[in-house]
């Protein structure tokens, strides 16, 4: 007997799969964004391949087995990594900007 992710599923309480819909609604925001900032899937460039392209870590939807939502992120090329970190430090620094002008 082969126990399916369908039959898993239907053992969680209706709190753990709420909050794994939460999870993997989160994750696909992330995609989108990233998406929008000209980031790629990893699948879509052949392993081993050299491509500028810009490439977004895995993104899960997961849940702790305490319940907890979570996204999970796998791994993600270097220049990617160092895109996304150049990304976030500006978007921290024009928020930390807005803050400090509204005081």
């Amino acid at each position: 007997m082969r126990i399916t992710d369908e039959a898993i599923d239907g053992m969680r309480s209706e709190r753990h799969r709420a909050a794994g819909a939460e999870a993997r609604a989160v994750a696909e925001l992330l995609r989108e964004a990233l998406g929008r900032l000209g980031f790629i899937p990893d699948v879509a460039v052949p392993h081993g391949e050299k491509d500028e392209a810009l490439c977004w870590p895995v993104l899960r939807g997961e849940v702790t087995v305490s319940g907890h939502p979570m996204v999970a992120l796998g791994r993600i090329p270097l220049d990617s990594a160092n895109r996304l970190v150049d990304i976030l430090m500006r978007a921290a620094l024009e928020e930390r900007t807005k803050k400090a002008t509204a005081r």
